[in-house]
């Protein structure tokens, strides 16, 4: 009777094993991103950089940056070929959330702005914006978050956006308020002068993970690790360091 109940656990148990091992943490982690100066910087440091490494050091994870702009970082996260890409939002479009897991909450915020010319326009708000030539950065899919019925003019870079807003080739050029200071106070500081920004709203981001097996092992560890964090009020604390990150409430 005792052997029959080993050979039975032997063979209930093995599937588990079997899934368990499937499910084996990879030892790099590949991260898709644009350079994003004091999240996701060229040389893998910044908040997010330091909050990933922090959330999967128990697993001796070794970070991989691939940085990219944001509409190619998805595409590869995608296609498999990296592991996750950080920055999208809740709003994003079906095209974007294709073949993507998203994290279980948001670990951070977007403050939407509006830079204009006010010699030429009076402070823009969410109603009017429908009334004005709009552009932003490429893949960020604004129009989706703003009610707006069709894409505005896609740019490469916040320098080219804010250009186009100087030269009057469009009347706002919408971007994220923590991105924007950064790129102010970079290292050759950039005067945003005549130009002003005016805050639309906030819309909660997510981290995206790859729809195979070692995406999910990842946004498994990252889900659970992040909750556990948050409620022992660890999170708070880290997030106290970067003023540029934002932490959601608990769920």
């Amino acid at each position: 009777m005792h052997r029959f109940y080993l050979l039975f656990c032997l063979f209930v148990t093995a599937p588990l094993w079997a899934e368990h091992a499937t499910q084996k943490v990879p030892a790099q982690l590949h991260i898709s991103t644009p350079v994003w100066p004091g999240f996701t910087n060229a040389d893998g440091s910044g908040a997010y950089a330091e909050l990933f490494q922090w959330i999967y050091a128990e697993q001796q994870v070794t970070l991989v940056w691939h940085f990219s702009n944001f509409g190619r970082a998805i595409n590869l996260v995608q296609q498999g070929k990296h592991h996750l890409v950080p920055g999208l939002s809740a709003h994003s479009s079906a095209s974007q959330r294709h073949a993507l897991l998203l994290s279980a909450q948001p670990f951070d915020f977007d403050f939407i702005v509006a830079i204009y010319n006010p010699e030429h326009l009076a402070a823009p708000d969410l109603s009017t914006l429908r009334q004005h030539r709009l552009a932003w950065d490429l893949a960020y899919d604004l129009h989706l978050l703003l009610g707006l019925p069709e894409k505005g003019y896609e740019v490469v870079s916040m320098q080219q956006g804010l250009e186009l807003v100087k030269n009057g080739r469009v009347d706002i050029y919408l971007a994220e308020k923590s991105e924007l200071l950064q790129y102010l106070q970079g290292e050759t500081p950039i005067k945003l002068q005549p130009l002003r920004y005016q805050e639309l709203l906030r819309d909660a981001i997510y981290l995206a993970f790859a729809d195979n097996e070692a995406g999910k092992a990842f946004k498994t560890i990252w889900d659970q690790r992040f909750s556990e964090l948050q409620k022992t009020g660890q999170l708070k604390t880290f997030y106290r360091r970067y003023p540029q990150l934002t932490l959601p409430a608990l769920p």
